[in-house]
C-alpha cells in the first residue's frame, strides 16, 4: 500500500484524542508525550505503507554459461 493521507491523518487524529480531557500537571511532559505519540504515528504509517524501489542492474548470466553477475538489492523501512 502507499502512504495515504486519509489513513495517516485519521491515526494521528484518534492518536490527538487520547490526549483529550485529561488533567495535566506538567504541561512540558504533556506536550513531549503529544509530539512522542505523532511523531511514533508518523514513523509507523511509513513503516506500513511505504515502497522503497532500488534500482539495480539485476543479475544475468553469460550466454555461453559462467558465473551469475550484476547487482540486485532490496530490503525494507525499518
Amino acid at each position: 500500500m502507499a502512504l495515504s493521507k486519509d489513513i495517516l491523518g485519521t491515526a494521528l487524529y484518534n492518536r490527538a484524542q487520547g490526549f483529550n480531557d485529561q488533567d495535566i500537571e506538567n504541561i512540558d511532559q504533556a506536550r513531549r508525550d503529544f509530539w512522542k505519540a505523532v511523531a511514533e504515528e508518523i514513523i509507523n504509517h511509513i513503516k506500513s505503507n511505504a515502497t522503497l524501489t532500488v534500482p539495480g542492474t539485476g543479475l544475468a548470466a553469460p550466454p555461453g554459461g559462467g558465473p551469475v553477475t550484476g547487482v540486485s538489492t532490496t530490503g525494507t523501512i525499518l
